[in-house]
């Protein structure tokens, strides 16, 4: 008997039914100096053609919920257990490296594995030991607050086992429930960076590449008694060296070159009343997130 689909498989089913979309900051795209804190890609020359994929990991920012009935209140915050998320992980990554892959080979861009970009123990030594700096505080505790009480739990932020990643920080996604985009309309204000010079300019020129490609999905366990998992978001990030930049003293060495977002306003993908959990057609939606930047990267195509 074959398995049940899950909500997140069926909607995904088709790679050009999958709405992927544009998620970095408008200040820059177009800016013929190098300002702003994304690129204008019309200004990389050379394009990049090997990029480090430096981060790859399941992120739950955790659930919560607050209650009051007549003199009594109750708050409470739950997440994914570590080792459940570490099989999540795992089993996303498996559909996952392939496509990521083959959807930046369309444009001539070579995404590289901590395998293949760590080639000398000097490199190995700098990934492990580098120290990301940001001008946005991570959030690694939520907290629900009730009338007369507060409940607090950490996130989780998990990379596939003995692979090599890093869970690097670009953004914090909200408790409960993701949104569309992270910074598309968030202006100065949602801006960091600190966070994209760190990781575009001083962690891309430490290993040797173009630039550095950072991946997430973000994962919630929507009831706390229910061991129902859901896929809410899936964030693509690439950051590289400002074509433009003046040299040390300059505070914008490193940008956004693109970021694309698939919003599955939490589609289901465990299930506890049937027993399925299924990882399936997660390689469509990095196909999509792939392509299109690679499109924006190489050819400045907005579709």
């Amino acid at each position: 008997m074959a398995q049940k689909s899950t909500p997140f498989a069926e909607k995904t089913a088709d790679v050009d039914k999958i709405s992927a979309k544009f998620d970095f900051p408008a200040e820059g795209r177009t800016s013929k100096k190098g300002g702003g804190y994304s690129v204008n890609v019309d200004l990389l020359d050379p394009k990049p053609k090997k990029v480090a994929l430096v981060s790859f990991y399941l992120y739950d920012p955790a659930c919560g919920e607050a209650k009051k009935g007549g003199a009594y209140s109750t708050a409470a915050v739950w997440r994914t257990p570590d080792a459940l998320g570490q099989t999540h992980v795992d089993g996303f990554y498996a559909k996952s490296i392939e496509p990521l892959k083959a959807g930046f080979e369309e444009y001539d861009i070579d995404l590289l594995t901590p395998d293949e970009f760590l080639d000398t123990q000097e490199k190995k030594d700098f990934f492990y030991g580098f120290n990301q700096e940001s001008g946005k505080k991570e959030k690694t505790e939520r907290t629900q607050i009730g009338a007369y009480v507060q409940a607090t739990a950490s996130t989780l932020k998990i990379c596939p086992y003995d692979e090599g990643y890093r869970p690097f920080f670009v953004v914090n996604e909200p408790i409960s429930a993701s949104t569309v985009a992270n910074f598309v309309n968030t202006g100065i204000g949602g801006a960091n960076r600190k966070m994209t010079s760190s990781l575009g300019y001083e962690l891309a020129k430490g290993l040797g590449v173009d630039a550095v490609v950072v991946c997430y999905i973000v994962t919630r366990k929507t009831k706390k008694n229910k061991e129902d998992y859901v896929v809410d978001a899936v964030s693509l990030f690439m950051l590289g060296p400002n074509p433009m930049s003046e040299g040390p003293e300059d505070k914008n060495r490193g940008q956004f070159y693109c970021g694309t977002r698939f919003f599955a306003k939490q589609l289901q993908f465990a299930n506890s009343k049937t027993g399925v959990t299924s990882y399936d057609n997660i390689g469509n939606v990095m196909t999509a997130l792939s392509k299109k930047m690679g499109n924006w990267v190489i050819n400045r195509a907005k579709k």
